[in-house]
């Protein structure tokens, strides 16, 4: 009968060691995964790309935050990691599996979180610089736009990829793109007058934006 008692006994510390491995886990996940954070926070606020060593540091660690918990958020990160591998990569077929790899990534995270704009606006940038301008690339810039439409980072990523897929738009998604372009220069005008010069689309945009204040501020008339 002790025996028995015994066991009974250890019966609410196992069920409450299986309640806290969630938690252990969740723990471990985020703390790899912080460091993900602060290194691209860093390369973001210093405005430049990474080096290849600091993109191999902060890809060891997501990945290792991906071992302990699956969440959208680590695969929304990945996805940034291989985009900037891509972006500093001069080999171009390195950088084109660095595109696919990133697509995979974001498609997952907008799998297990299908209602994230800044998700499904990255799938479409990255299927604009992968040169698929496609159904999947349409439907994330209508996605994005409904979802986000005064997110900042949704603002800019989309400007990008609806300039790089203009010719593939049909019109009613061309004045998406317009009316994004539109929000997004209420918040940050010099980094989508970058985006526009980039891609020597600033006289067409002028020429489509409602003149107001805000026009003037991009188009200087």
């Amino acid at each position: 009968m002790r025996g028995v008692n015994r066991k009974l006994a250890l019966i609410p510390a196992i069920l409450l060691l299986a309640l806290c491995i969630p938690a252990v886990k969740w723990g471990l996940a985020d703390l790899n995964a912080y460091t993900t954070r602060h290194e691209v926070s860093k390369w973001e606020s210093e405005n430049r790309l990474p080096v290849p060593e600091e993109l191999t540091k902060a890809r060891v660690a997501i990945e290792t935050a991906l071992n302990w918990s699956r969440a959208p958020e680590y695969y929304d990160y990945l996805g940034r990691l291989h985009h900037y591998n891509a972006l500093i990569s001069d080999n171009p077929l390195l950088k084109s599996t660095a595109l696919q790899e990133a697509l995979v990534s974001y498609r997952h995270s907008n799998s297990l979180r299908p209602q994230w704009p800044y998700t499904q606006a990255n799938i479409a940038l990255i299927k604009a610089k992968s040169g698929e301008f496609d159904q999947e690339y349409q439907h994330m810039i209508r996605q994005s736009v409904s979802s986000g439409p005064w997110e900042n980072g949704v603002n800019i990523a989309l400007t990008e990829a609806g300039l790089l897929g203009w010719l593939s738009l049909n019109m009613d998604e061309r004045k998406m793109i317009i009316d994004n372009i539109r929000r997004g220069i209420r918040r940050n005008p010099d980094h989508i007058k970058v985006i526009l010069n980039r891609y020597n689309k600033r006289s067409l945009i002028c020429a489509n934006l409602q003149r107001d204040v805000y026009q003037r501020k991009l188009c200087g008339v």
